[in-house]
């Protein structure tokens, strides 16, 4: 696993104009929240070097209970819940329900890391956190104990979280990477493969998805009808929204699929000239390890805000990588459910698809 290092987090101010103001030891507040950095430290044979290991923004509630958002450097988000009076044996787990009266709840296992403090074990970390940031209030139910977070700055913290990994978390080397990475045959800006026969397999899986998915709505679009700035080896138009397909060529992907995620996260956060967002985690798709991410740039002129997709293509080797793509001035909620709908029925018949070819 690869840490990237370090960074200072009080440039989150210039992020959210006065909403943010400085605490002590290198960390910031917005509204009741406070956010900061956590280092490790590495040692080599010239010098001992800081690195980042995660950024956190912990909010504590009337009950004196914690709420904790963690980032760490490879975008994969986590929630943890402590309080100084809890004592569960650790190793501990339990349910508990989250949610509020508008959205309704949900039951979700949590395990105990030492007696005061459990991690939510979110089974979608990716799409949870980016619902986070829509939520004003969100309730926490475990046996006989209610208790309340305000989270009407939520948006602006996930934000702020993002830019503390992906603004100052960088090396020389992982940026010299993502350069690389968007000037290269897999990156954003690559144009569709050369050989007709890579084309004929990418075209051909998108057609067996949306066949196998029973996805309505849904059109390959020729070459010169598709828009500036976006790639793939087949483009399709799905509703008002855009469903590509690239085959990544075995010599040009990372040796580890996870390692992808950073590249895509990286390379769209080097390009955002707004507020960016992201997140990424790892999957199983019938035993086969996948990478997912999530990643969304808001302007004062548009919004883009897209899901990846990444799997082995076991024939002929490389990857498989799809993207859900919706734009416009802005992606409002309604848009931004229809293309994590999209992507999950992608993932859950893209096995079945690539049988029929």
């Amino acid at each position: 696993m690869r840490w990237i290092p370090a960074l200072r987090i009080c440039v989150a101010a210039s992020l959210l104009g006065g909403s943010a103001a400085h605490a002590a030891n290198d960390s910031i507040r917005i509204g009741d929240w406070i956010l900061r950095p956590h280092f490790s430290e590495q040692k080599d044979k010239k010098q001992k070097e800081k690195r980042l290991d995660r950024c956190t923004a912990q909010l504590t509630n009337a009950d004196k209970i914690t709420m904790i958002y963690s980032l760490d450097t490879h975008y994969m988000w986590t929630l943890e819940l402590s309080n100084p009076s809890w004592n569960f044996p650790s190793g501990s787990k339990f349910d508990v329900s989250f949610g509020n009266r508008e959205r309704g709840y949900f039951r979700q296992r949590v395990a105990a890391l030492d007696p005061q403090l459990v991690r939510v074990l979110l089974p979608d970390s990716l799409n949870s956190f980016e619902a986070f940031r829509r939520l004003f209030k969100l309730d926490v139910v475990a046996g006989g104990l209610t208790t309340q977070f305000d989270l009407a700055y939520a948006n602006q913290v996930l934000l702020a979280l993002t830019q503390c990994v992906t603004k100052f978390g960088m090396t020389t080397k992982s940026k010299a990477a993502i350069t690389a990475y968007l000037k290269s045959p897999i990156g954003p800006a690559a144009e569709a493969n050369s050989d007709p026969a890579i084309v004929q397999e990418a075209f051909s899986l998108a057609g067996a998805i949306v066949a196998e998915g029973e996805i309505a709505k849904a059109a390959a679009l020729k070459p010169d009808e598709i828009p500036d700035g976006v790639s793939g080896d087949t483009v399709w138009k799905v509703a008002d929204n855009l469903f590509t397909i690239s085959v990544l060529p075995k010599d040009a992907v990372p040796a580890e699929i996870g390692d992808l995620n950073d590249l895509i996260v990286g390379g769209n956060a080097q390009k955002c000239r707004g507020d960016f967002f992201a997140g990424a985690m790892l999957d199983v798709v019938e035993s086969t390890t996948i990478a997912r991410a999530y990643t969304t740039c808001q302007t004062q002129q548009a919004a883009t805000s897209t899901y990846y997709f990444a799997m082995p293509r076991k024939q002929g080797g490389g990857l498989y990588l799809t993207k859900i793509i919706a734009t416009g001035v802005e992606v409002p909620p309604t848009i931004e459910r229809a293309i994590k709908e999209l992507d999950a029925k992608v993932r859950g018949v893209i096995t079945a698809a690539l049988a029929r070819l």
